[in-house]
């Protein structure tokens, strides 16, 4: 029966268009029906669209962190390079105040113990490198040559406690011994009289009197100086003015020959 029902219905609509004049009311009915079947279409249709974006920003963002740590990266590296090149252009300097025939190395490695300090260098006796040759960075009076192979060389650092460098102060041309502790930041002044005009932050420079180091050249400043009651000798401290395990680029010093001198 309904069924029939319907069919007239449907044909009484196309052939007398009977429910023309009631069918905007019908809508009212129909449309809420409409929008409750068409929900889950439209719910499914939002939540594939949320995860979509959802994933395309995950991977976004892991592109961007990709992205960043590469950038980072070569930051690092520019501003390695940088600070290299400084001190390629301190050395530079460095090399053009020098008055003796000079040889530039690399340095390559470095051994650091409790009874030894000495960096390896790519410059051997193929190269004119020899044992005793005095070693300067750009700052200062590094050490010297110990011990060469064909082309690597290993240099005694000057805060080795094994080391001694004659020094004379700059301002008064006070002379001394300049003895290595063992500790990069530290050697000790020798034999330094209480009565001696000597004070925190004074040069020390190479006096020249061993015939090894030439005179003149930065070897330290004096960080503090200390009159113990019942010492016969200061207590001086000074500080290494080159960059001891620091430096990467550092020069050897020829000395000059009988005839040169």
């Amino acid at each position: 029966m309904l069924a029939l029902i319907s069919i007239a219905m449907i044909v009484a609509d196309l052939q007398f268009k009977a429910f023309a004049p009631i069918r905007p009311y019908l809508t009212w009915l129909v449309t809420p029906i409409q929008v409750v079947v068409s929900m889950p279409q439209k719910m499914l249709s939002w939540a594939d669209m949320r995860l979509e974006s959802r994933e395309g920003l995950v991977a976004q963002n892991e592109e961007l962190n990709a992205e960043l740590l590469m950038l980072r990266g070569q930051l690092q590296r520019l501003t390695s390079l940088k600070a290299e090149n400084v001190r390629l252009r301190e050395l530079l300097d460095a090399s053009q105040r020098v008055e003796e025939k000079i040889v530039m190395a690399e340095v390559i490695g470095f051994d650091q113990n409790a009874y030894s300090h000495k960096l390896l260098i790519d410059k051997g006796f193929s190269n004119g490198a020899y044992v005793g040759q005095p070693v300067l960075d750009a700052t200062g009076v590094l050490g010297q040559v110990v011990e060469t192979s064909a082309y690597t060389s290993r240099v005694l650092l000057i805060a080795d406690a094994s080391h001694f460098v004659p020094v004379q102060l700059a301002r008064t041309g006070f002379r001394s011994v300049l003895r290595g502790t063992g500790d990069l930041k530290r050697m000790e002044l020798m034999s330094v009289p209480h009565t001696a005009d000597i004070k925190k932050g004074d040069i020390l420079t190479t006096s020249g009197l061993d015939e090894r180091f030439p005179s003149g050249y930065p070897v330290g400043v004096v960080r503090g100086v200390q009159h113990i009651p019942g010492k016969s000798y200061a207590d001086v401290d000074v500080v290494p003015l080159a960059q001891l395990g620091r430096s990467r680029h550092v020069m050897l010093i020829e000395r000059p020959t009988t005839e040169e001198k």
